[in-house]
């Protein structure tokens, strides 16, 4: 058998050089057709409760039912208000079923992909709040009259590059709000979200006598 060396630029290689372009090509329109997985919310169980041009806050329920798979936009946080199973399925298909309490706490980075389906009836419930912005886009204001928040709200239970979370037991007295912040509220079977303008004064947060209140202020 006499084996010849191809050389490139001969029309036998030329040949097999388009044949590759096309191949690309080919693969290249393929991935540009498929289309982008729909984000985390909106979806059966889930209602917006409250929309600015920084946040989106949802009240979730994990039904028993089978969701898409989709990919979570946005950096998210949020609280636990009744406990529940689920069951996270990935994109390899693995299962890993998640036992959740109530008034446990949440914060998630953008680009988590999965399915989640409620596997307990009652479901699990939540508030959630989404960080609209990519990147920390608040300014710090540094006007201290009166106190600002984070100086009288105690120790926070998160602090990171997008928010800082409080829980709070007690009414704190006139204060101002140097970044915005949501507020998170829990009242016997009654929930809500109210948003603060940075900047705001006043002596005690909407709803400061529900059971079980969150402060985050958004970087």
């Amino acid at each position: 058998m006499i084996v010849r060396a191809l050389r490139w630029g001969s029309p036998m290689t030329a040949g097999i050089g388009a044949l590759v372009f096309a191949g690309t090509a080919v693969v290249v329109s393929l991935l540009a057709q498929t289309p982008d997985l729909p984000g985390a919310y909106p979806r059966p169980g889930a209602t917006k409760v409250l929309e600015n041009a920084r946040i989106v806050v949802w009240d979730i329920s994990w039904l028993k039912q089978q969701y898409p798979l989709h990919r979570h936009r946005y950096d998210l946080a949020g609280v636990y208000y009744s406990p529940g199973d689920r069951m996270i399925i990935g994109q390899d298909g693995s299962r890993r079923p998640v036992t959740t309490k109530a008034w446990e706490t949440a914060f998630q980075r953008s680009g988590v992909t999965h399915v989640e389906e409620g596997a307990t009836d009652p479901p699990l419930r939540a508030l959630f709040l989404e960080l609209k912005e990519q990147t920390p886009s608040g300014k710090i204001d540094t006007t201290n009259t009166p106190t600002g928040f984070a100086a009288i709200a105690g120790m926070p239970f998160i602090e990171n590059d997008r928010l800082t979370g409080w829980r709070l037991t007690q009414a704190h007295g006139r204060h101002r709000h140097q970044r915005d912040a949501v507020v998170l509220w829990f009242e016997a079977h009654e929930h809500g979200a109210a948003f603060v303008p940075q900047g705001t004064v006043h002596d005690d947060e909407e709803h400061s006598k529900a059971e079980h209140l969150y402060v985050y202020e958004l970087k």
